[in-house]
């Protein structure tokens, strides 16, 4: 008898704990609302059916309504008792749908139902950043009306909603939050700014609403970039130069300034970005130089506003680039240096006109002749002519420039004629003028040798042009047993 009671107390158990794992998995009415079918939803749940039912990562018939955009479909739900806080795995609640969605309608229905308006997924994007991000300006305000923490920061960046309203140029999300007490000089994890942040996208009207509310125009990221050097690398000359009139330090930067920036060229063939064209490769992913027909204008400016023409670099001038892509070694190098490397003559008188030393060299000795002439170029990569290559080097040495100065690597200007190839007219103008036609570097390379052929990379560079060139000019044969596979840095100097 005691194992027949027995037996139907657990039989009683079993249908009963089978009962609950059939309700827990009944998910007829989050099938219903995903589909948008608000009848069915109005009919199961006269049925019953559990409305707070959730898939295994804890995504409801709430969430699904509020994703959808169906604002009757979530009325329905939260009058039937759906948890409108209710976050699935990954900490995502109908509010943050509802702000991702910048459905400000959705936004405040779900906070008159009792929504938590600090509400924050598992890395701590709150629902007021997402609103923020989106430019859902009323739904944006329903929260700071319910308390939402307007400085709260995300634990993945650091960054605040104001940081996220001022990256995508919601410059009246950026004015309500400030309004709130936004802190509009709170930093994240690398000391970006909202200020720093909108200056990637050049919004003018939100950062005209920064200023005013007493962000700093010369606050600086961790690596020391400002808001100016931000907008001189992204091309935004008009707002940079709107920057400088606000008060920018043209002298500020990451170990450059952005007069090195500008007075630059950045691109080879292989990223061209005048015509739109980049490499996926992160090892060519950069920014490239000013448009030309912006270049000297702003290179103008920045030196109207008190910009340094002498000033040198503390590190290689690059964002996202490889220093191998084709630029040398730059530490050191001033403003001038680097429109001779550019071959950019305008630019590089007008500079001289402000007071720049034209012979001023790199800390390993490179001098402006020399970049102009080849040192540093990748072979066959530079985007600047031969008739522009060789205009710059007329200039400097008309400006004193000695053709024979060696680097560090004891490198001269005809060594980088020869390294840059296809610049016979470079290696004559040299000579003429006295360039020591069989100068060798610390490897015991001649102009000749790297003319005939260097390998570098697994790939053989040569020139056979400028070997016949120097060859008729009288160069020295190159000795047989010379190896042609450069150390690092020899070449690169």
């Amino acid at each position: 008898m005691r194992i027949a009671l027995r037996l139907a107390r657990s039989i009683v158990v079993l249908l009963a704990m089978t009962g609950l794992a059939a309700a827990a998995t009944d998910l007829r009415l989050l099938d219903a609302a995903q589909s948008g079918d608000t009848e069915a939803v109005r009919r199961l749940l006269k049925e019953g059916a559990p409305v707070n039912g959730s898939k295994p990562d804890g995504f409801t018939a709430l969430h699904a309504a509020v994703q959808s955009g169906k604002a009757d479909l979530a009325e329905l739900l939260i009058h039937a008792g759906a948890a409108v806080s209710a976050a699935d795995n990954y900490g995502v609640t109908p509010l943050l749908l509802a702000c991702t969605n910048g459905s400000a309608p959705m936004v405040n229905l779900l906070l008159a139902a009792g929504a938590n308006p600090n509400a924050a997924q598992s890395y701590g994007e709150t629902v007021l950043m997402m609103c923020a991000r989106t430019g859902a300006l009323d739904g944006v305000n329903a929260l700071l009306a319910r308390g939402a923490d307007v400085n709260a920061k995300e634990t993945a960046e650091g960054q605040t909603a104001l940081m996220w309203a001022a990256a995508e140029g919601h410059t009246e999300v950026v004015q309500a939050l400030i309004d709130h007490g936004a802190d509009v000089h709170a930093r994240s994890a690398r000391r970006y700014t909202a200020l720093l942040l909108t200056a990637r996208e050049a919004n003018l009207e939100t950062t005209k609403a920064l200023l005013a509310a007493g962000a700093d125009v010369n606050e600086a990221a961790k690596d020391g970039t400002t808001a100016l050097m931000v907008a001189t690398v992204r091309r935004h000359t008009e707002y940079a130069t709107f920057l400088l009139n606000q008060g920018a330090d043209p002298n500020l930067g990451p170990g450059f300034a952005p007069l090195h920036w500008a007075a630059g060229r950045w691109d080879s063939y292989l990223t061209d970005f005048s015509n739109g064209i980049t490499n996926e490769d992160t090892e060519w992913s950069a920014f490239g130089g000013l448009p030309k027909e912006e270049k000297l204008g702003f290179v103008k400016a920045l030196l109207a506003h008190g910009a340094d023409p002498n000033a040198q670099t503390k590190r290689n001038p690059n964002y996202g680039m490889s220093v191998k892509g084709g630029n040398g070694n730059l530490v050191g190098a001033t403003p001038f240096l680097i429109a001779a490397q550019a071959n950019d003559v305008a630019v590089m008188r007008e500079l001289v006109a402000h007071g720049a030393n034209p012979n001023l060299a790199t800390n390993q000795g490179t001098t402006p002749l020399m970049v102009a002439a080849g040192i540093g170029h990748l072979p066959g990569m530079s985007r600047s002519t031969e008739a522009d290559a060789l205009e710059a080097v007329k200039l400097c040495v008309e400006l004193g420039a000695d053709v024979n100065a060696a680097n560090k690597t004891g490198d001269t200007a005809l060594h980088g004629a020869a390294w840059r190839h296809f610049a016979d007219s470079i290696v004559q103008y040299l000579v003429d003028r006295g360039a020591n036609i069989d100068a060798k570097n610390k490897r015991g390379w001649t102009p000749l040798v790297i003319a005939e052929g260097i390998r570098t990379g697994g790939n053989a560079v040569f020139s056979p042009s400028t070997t016949l060139l120097l060859q008729k000019l009288g160069a020295a044969p190159s000795p047989p047993d010379i190896s042609r596979v450069p150390e690092a840095g020899e070449v690169d100097p």
